[in-house]
């Protein structure tokens, strides 16, 4: 977002607010959604390059959920969530979208890749 926002500001009850159009305050709140997409937890890091585990594994297990509870959250089988843990696993983009909305963060902290 490199244009200029458009914004006011407003005192109501004393407090000050700034006030800005809807589709620039969803495009800052997007902006940073990215931004924390780039960040990735110390331990999730270290278990994926120290001790082989799959990201979706590393971040299923330091946001302390079972793989029957990610499995009830999207609707399949515990032996689906294992599947997808295996280090030999590849997921489609689709799959992965899915798994990372379950656990509550961007696809991108579940593939290294672009």
């Amino acid at each position: 977002m490199n244009a200029p926002i458009d914004y006011r500001i407003n005192e109501i009850d004393g407090r000050r607010y700034a006030v800005l159009p809807l589709e620039q305050f969803t495009a800052l709140v997007e902006q940073a959604g990215e931004a924390d997409a780039l960040t990735l937890p110390h331990e999730v890091v270290s278990r994926y390059l120290t001790e082989d585990v799959p990201l979706i594994r590393a971040w299923r297990e330091y946001l302390s959920v079972s793989q029957q509870e990610l499995a009830n959250r999207l609707s399949v089988s515990q032996s689906q969530i294992a599947q997808w843990e295996r280090p030999e696993a590849q997921p489609r983009h689709a799959t992965l979208k899915k798994i990372a909305g379950a656990l509550g963060i961007h696809v991108r902290q579940l593939s290294l890749q672009e």
